[in-house]
């Protein structure tokens, strides 16, 4: 235990708590590898590190585990071989791939998972599924000298999709009318993050001592969100509420009570339109009995009954919205 002799002088340090531990880490950039090199020095036992992504030029003056010789290759690839040396007697699994391909039995062996993305949509997936699989979620971001924290335990604290957080412009930029051939909509470009290493290192550090701390029940934990301004070099941290109509983690959307009213004439078009603004999703889908419903198809009270149970499928979703017709409107 030499190599972790100082460590384990801290009060309430369980080193072998740790080396049981699992930490699944999206994201190997900017946050991804500063949080991964902690842990792996940390010594926890398995980590698993997930990033589509390849290394660029322009990620060299950030992310601790690559050099120019990398270019073009995965990151997590190169980040798995670099913290093997670094630690020998942690297990690295890697994943080049979307997070909404890995096999959910690589997300049910993690003690915790912590985010390091850069992409809106795939934070909300990976909050949806963290939440369904009741897993602790730690998820940063920054920009420029800014950056945030914030800590989610399922059912206990607000969710990301539930703090207040996101820019409302971010909810509702998706919700274009259903039916219109997204695909030919051209994308907007968007000018490339302003990011610098010192802030990779603070959040990065924050997001894995939060990690560390409730791997091992260690310290206060962060309640329940944290802002860090490198300009004043000042952090604030605000304590969140959890929503009750929150339609990831909050109670009104079960199953049981969940209701989703509609009219005789309605298209299921228009109505997946409403479903689609009033929970900020991408493109949904509705299934019936097994069935995803065609979008031109017309309401009635025939094809849909007052009781039906309907279940709400997106991308932005690792699992789908239940929800129950309600009588339809004379």
């Amino acid at each position: 235990m030499s190599r972790y002799d100082r460590q384990i002088r801290i009060d309430g340090w369980d080193q072998e708590k740790l080396q049981d531990a699992t930490a699944f880490i999206a994201g190997i950039g900017a946050l991804g590898s500063f949080i991964s090199t902690n842990l792996a020095l940390s010594g926890i036992g398995n980590l698993i590190l997930c990033d589509m992504d390849t290394i660029e030029v322009s990620n060299l003056n950030r992310q601790l585990l690559f050099h120019k010789r990398e270019v073009r290759k995965y990151k997590s690839e190169v980040a798995a071989k670099k913290l093997r040396r670094i630690n020998p007697d942690i297990d690295v699994v890697s994943l080049p791939m979307k997070l909404e391909n890995v096999k959910r039995s690589h997300y049910e062996k993690a003690d915790v998972i912590i985010a390091g993305l850069d992409s809106f949509d795939a934070r909300r997936w990976l909050n949806s599924l963290a939440v369904d699989l009741k897993k602790p979620l730690f998820s940063g971001g920054m920009y420029g000298l800014m950056g945030h924290v914030q800590r989610i335990i399922p059912y206990e604290t607000p969710c990301f999709e539930c703090q207040p957080l996101i820019p409302q412009e971010k909810l509702s930029q998706a919700c274009s009318p259903i039916g219109e051939k997204r695909k030919h909509i051209p994308k907007k470009k968007e000018a490339p993050m302003p990011a610098v290493a010192t802030i990779s290192m603070i959040i990065g550090a924050i997001l894995s001592q939060e990690a560390l701390k409730h791997i091992m029940n260690l310290g206060v934990p962060l309640n329940n969100y944290l802002f860090y301004d490198g300009m004043t070099n000042t952090t604030t941290v605000l304590h969140l509420e959890r929503k009750f109509n929150c339609p990831v983690c909050g109670g009104y959307y079960d199953l049981d009570e969940a209701t989703l009213t509609v009219e005789d004439g309605e298209t299921v078009a228009e109505l997946l339109t409403r479903i689609a603004y009033a929970f900020g999703l991408a493109e949904p889908k509705i299934m019936l009995k097994g069935i995803i419903l065609d979008s031109a198809m017309v309401i009635s009270k025939k094809n849909l009954k007052d009781g039906s149970k309907l279940f709400v499928m997106d991308d932005r979703l690792a699992k789908p919205l239940k929800l129950i017709i309600q009588k339809h409107k004379d």
